[in-house]
């Protein structure tokens, strides 16, 4: 899971939590010869599935990519990768971010300093405009990893903030998500002076928020007492409108305290998920339990577009044979109500999903990777493909198939949706889901349309 932070020093880190994340799916979802059929499954409604992360010229790339957004449109894919041969003509560096025009197949660098030079190492985390024009991302320059938001329209980088690798610890920035028009950027950070005359500690981790038209930059994770996090903050998700934004936090101090003084979070070694408006200034758990209670969570959720519902997985009992599992839920943030999504009505039956799901914007769909089993399973066949549910009935679908319309071999994960919800860019493993598919069984990113339904 992603569990470690970034920094400056060990950018591999930035990569490889989610290639750790992933091989942990993966080392599972692979012991799989066969599941039970999802229940309650659809007649395919689904195109057939495209490869995206290619270079200009088609080539497929030489290694792992995985998926970081879609434009609002559904034209624009944002992805990170490794591979050495996306850029024709021109060196890769190691690890970069990419945005391919799935319309014109023109396959585009856009983890770039400020003087348009690539950024030798660049963050996993970054964020895409719902027009597909901003990119939101964390690089490293002079020592230090700071946030940029790339303007593809005009070719030009923008530093959102100046760190500089002096004194002791980590003085960076990381995790950065951007809101559909492009204005507000929240991100994390480890510095002490992202915001002026802000109370923070050095060396902690604090979630932020930056209006880049007035340039005000604004701290989020904050106590209720006006008082600095007592916890590190991180992971920020934020709504399309920037006015919510959504962070995990180990700091027990984010909500009033209760009578006695019980502030009614988990102790400091948990975390929690949290949701902030910026309009109203107020906080709010968002990883509940199905009784109400903040849950142990995992450190990713997601937002919908609205803004009024988490996306979110809670640590579980293990599967068979100790191995472990987060069942997925949706919170209301107005109601504080709880669903749980699962791929089978039968309520005794095994379930397992990841974090990161996608909501459509009408809050109808989420598309989501896990699995049931209606049976007991042994250990280590725990299968993660990838589904979508409707909100309203429950009915799910599966999205991840083989090109005959059998079952992948792989595992599919971090679904992203644009805003009519009729197309899905994910991540998989799977060599089967398109003619001719990978011969390794490395990440790469696909996407997926609906032809109708």
């Amino acid at each position: 899971m992603r569990a470690t932070r970034e920094t400056p020093a060990t950018n591999r880190t930035a990569r490889t939590r989610g290639w750790a994340r992933a091989a942990c799916v993966l080392a599972v979802a692979a012991a799989v010869a066969a599941t039970a059929a999802p229940a309650q499954a659809a007649a395919p409604t689904w195109g057939p599935t495209a490869q995206v992360d290619l270079g200009t010229d088609g080539v497929r790339a030489d290694s792992q990519s995985m998926t970081l957004g879609i434009s609002a449109n559904g034209r624009y894919a944002l992805f990170g990768s490794s591979a050495t041969n996306l850029l024709a003509g021109a060196a890769a560096p190691a690890y970069g971010l990419y945005v391919r025009d799935l319309r014109t197949g023109r396959t585009e660098l856009v983890s770039r300093a400020e003087d348009g030079t690539p950024l030798a190492n660049a963050s996993e985390q970054a964020g895409i405009s719902g027009d597909g024009r901003y990119i939101a991302f964390s690089g490293e320059a002079n020592g230090v990893f700071n946030v940029y938001v790339r303007d593809r329209l005009k070719g030009r980088t923008q530093i959102l903030t100046d760190g500089t690798a002096s004194g002791t610890g980590d003085h960076g920035s990381y995790q950065p998500v951007i809101s559909a028009d492009g204005r507000h950027v929240a991100f994390m950070s480890a510095r002490d002076d992202a915001v002026a005359g802000a109370a923070v500690t050095s060396e902690t981790r604090n979630v932020y928020v930056v209006d880049r038209v007035t340039g005000a930059a604004r701290l989020v994770s904050v106590g209720a007492d006006g008082q600095p996090a007592n916890g590190p903050s991180e992971n920020p998700t934020i709504s399309a409108d920037g006015r919510t934004v959504g962070y995990s936090s180990k700091a027990t101090n984010l909500l009033p305290a209760a009578p006695g003084g019980d502030a009614g979070v988990l102790r400091q070694r948990y975390t929690t998920l949290y949701a902030t408006d910026l309009h109203r200034g107020t906080t709010v758990v968002a990883g509940l339990d199905p009784d109400g209670t903040p849950g142990s969570a995992d450190k990713v959720l997601r937002l919908s577009p609205d803004g009024r519902y988490a996306a979110y997985a809670l640590a579980a009992a293990p599967l068979p044979g100790g191995k472990s599992r987060t069942e997925l839920f949706v919170s209301d943030l107005r109601t504080g109500r709880v669903k749980s999504i699962r791929t089978s009505a039968n309520p005794d039956a095994i379930c397992w999903g990841s974090s990161g799901a996608a909501i459509t914007a009408d809050d109808r769909w989420i598309y989501f990777s896990g699995g049931c089993s209606d049976t007991i399973i042994r250990a280590g066949q725990a299968r993660f493909n990838l589904y979508r549910q409707d909100l309203r009935s429950g009915r799910t679908e599966l999205v991840s198939t083989a090109v005959d319309g059998t079952q992948e071999d792989g595992a599919s994960l971090d679904p992203f949706v644009p805003e009519n919800g009729r197309t899905v860019l994910f991540a998989s493993t799977s060599g089967n889901l398109v003619p001719g598919g990978p011969g390794t069984y490395d990440w790469h990113v696909y996407t997926r349309s609906l032809t109708h339904g």
